[in-house]
């Protein structure tokens, strides 16, 4: 009887689960009649008694109780918050303290504000529901490969469907579907690349959709559940471990639930930084701080998470005499783009140099290459856009020394820029595009083929040129299967480039290095644009969004999910000499 109650009372919460999205759904993204939304209103509440009264019977039939309570204390709070907001609510409807405060948050009634607080809680629950479906997921015999391509692929899916809604968009009118595909593949995939501009296409709910995909993009899908399982209390297992250090590529089993943690707590401290910031740099930019703040936690997210969504209609053209804003990016756009391995070993590393520990201070071999190579490409970018564009400038000396550097850094996945890329010449533009394929650092909110993986290849080069039989970097020798795979990396990328460059050459007949640009940043995850992607036909819409997805996870990864399960054999064939070259 307790096991037939039991799964009664899930598969009646699972359609709960659904009525409630549908019923959030339709009340924030349609417009709906006020009758309409009195019935809406009506089954929000028959949803809550659901939500409710599947915690007590569950606690009803648990024999554990307090074991019960306790692995499920965030829905009990939950269940407690709410009965004291709509006492609160009824009692102190009165005051005029409280009277003022829902005045301020356009609460005009008291059956309004019953209303936003059931719908907190419904997705509150939602969420935490969510969450729990990370078991479900771990079920499955996923590969880590085939886990990031199925989570990106959702989210770019759930994505484009609220994208569609008639209040997602300032006119009111749903947007085409391709370009609803196209502005949710490019904000989870943090590329940049839009179709329409955000600031005044997208009404704020559109606005907030875009700014969560990013967020979900950069952070990842994965590690932003695993880290809401574990504060919640819910765990997570050891299949779900197994899974997330193949996808974090972390050597040790132990490492995934600090590296979780490190990520939000790295992600969530760059970007309230950034707001800070951003705020007081614009404080006399905008009539309102509320206007402000919301714009300062935009640019922020996007930037740390290397999106290049804005909500200005030039990007950041208009600050590009401000070294304020163009550095608060930079430092945002460079943090980010590290990768959070690299940020974690550089504050654990310091963190232990202080207190005089010399055990656990060494900077991995990860880091340092990810360090030289970042900065060398940063200092050899801005170094060769402002000699190739030095004498074509209107600009002064200190406006095009900051307009090098931030292209440098902007261009290594970024997205934002405070110059027209148009106006390049091309061969900065072919400088440019370098920067672009080689891209961010793994474990990073950007893309491209990665730092480390240019390193690798370069010493193999040099290790070849100079006859030595192991490839070397830092009096430290790569292992020949990392050697394979920055080959293979490489390879397929060009390969990737290749055919979306030729299928569009054919569909819009564009110049080569326009059409070039596009495709690059559009596999770098970079978002910036000469002007060719606004006005794409809908099959070369479709290879930009092609590439933006296999760019953003990765081509060996897109290889290793559609493949089979590797096997290692118990022979090997015999050898012989090719020649080359």
């Amino acid at each position: 009887m307790r096991e037939f109650v039991d799964k009664l009372v899930g598969r009646l919460l699972i359609g709960a689960a659904f009525l409630a999205a549908a019923s959030l759904i339709a009340q924030y993204g349609f417009f709906m009649p006020a009758s309409y939304l009195q019935y809406l209103f009506k089954v929000d509440v028959l949803i809550i008694i659901l939500f409710v009264s599947e915690n007590f019977i569950r606690l009803a039939l648990a024999r554990d109780r307090r074991g019960y309570l306790k692995a499920h204390w965030l829905d009990f709070t939950l269940i407690g918050l709410f009965g004291v907001q709509i006492i609160s609510l009824r009692f102190f409807s009165e005051s005029r303290i409280v009277a003022a405060f829902l005045a301020k948050l356009d609460i005009r009634s008291l059956t309004k504000a019953y209303i936003i607080a059931a719908q907190i809680y419904i997705g509150s629950v939602l969420f935490i529901k969510t969450v729990d479906a990370n078991r479900v997921i771990a079920k499955l015999r996923l590969t880590a490969p085939q886990l990031v391509l199925l989570t990106f692929a959702s989210a770019i899916g759930i994505g484009t469907l609220l994208l569609l809604l008639p209040r997602a968009t300032a006119t009111g009118q749903s947007m085409p579907i391709v370009d609803a595909l196209f502005t949710a593949t490019s904000a989870t995939c943090v590329t940049g690349l839009i179709v329409v501009d955000t600031g005044s296409y997208f009404s704020g709910f559109g606005q907030g959709i875009i700014l969560f995909l990013i967020q979900l993009g950069g952070i990842g899908i994965m590690s932003l559940v695993a880290f809401s399982a574990t504060v919640m209390g819910r765990g997570i297992g050891v299949r779900q471990r197994a899974l997330l250090k193949d996808v974090l590529s972390s050597d040790f089993f132990g490492e995934v639930t600090p590296l979780i943690r490190n990520i939000i707590l790295i992600t969530m401290s760059c970007e309230a930084v950034g707001v800070l910031i951003l705020s007081r740099v614009w404080a006399s930019d905008f009539v309102s701080p509320l206007t402000t703040f919301y714009y300062a936690l935009f640019h922020s997210v996007s930037a740390f998470c290397n999106a290049g969504f804005s909500l200005f209609d030039d990007s950041l053209v208009r600050f590009s005499r401000r070294p304020d804003v163009v550095f608060t990016f930079a430092g945002l756009i460079i943090i980010g783009g590290l990768g959070f391995m690299v940020i974690s070993n550089l504050a654990s590393a310091g963190y232990r140099r202080i207190r005089g520990d010399r055990v656990g201070s060494r900077l991995t071999l990860h880091t340092r290459i990810v360090l030289v190579m970042s900065l060398t490409l940063l200092v050899l970018g801005a170094v060769a856009v402002l000699f190739l564009e030095a004498g074509g400038s209107p600009l002064g000396e200190r406006e095009q020394l900051l307009t090098a550097f931030f292209t440098s850094v902007t261009a290594r996945t970024a997205g934002f820029s405070t110059i027209s890329m148009a106006s390049l010449s091309a061969p900065t533009a072919l400088v440019v595009i370098l920067l672009m394929f080689i891209g961010a650092s793994p474990g990073g909110t950007g893309g491209g083929t990665k730092t480390s993986t240019i390193a690798v290849l370069l010493a193999t080069i040099r290790s070849i040129l100079r006859g030595r039989p192991n490839v070397e970097l830092f009096k430290r020798t790569i292992p020949t299967d990392i050697v394979n795979k920055a080959i293979c990396v490489v390879l397929l990328s060009l390969g990737l480039i290749f055919l979306s460059s030729v299928a569009i050459s054919a569909l819009e007949h564009q110049p080569l290095t326009e059409v070039l640009f596009e495709c690059v940043s559009a596999f770098g995850t970079v978002g910036l644009s000469r002007g060719l992607t606004q006005h794409l036909t809908i099959a070369s819409k479709l290879i930009i969004i092609t590439t933006m997805f296999f760019g953003r996870i990765g081509p060996l990864t897109l290889g290793l999910a559609i493949g089979q399960r590797s096997r290692e054999t118990a022979y090997a064939y015999p050898s012989e000499r090719v020649v080359i070259g």
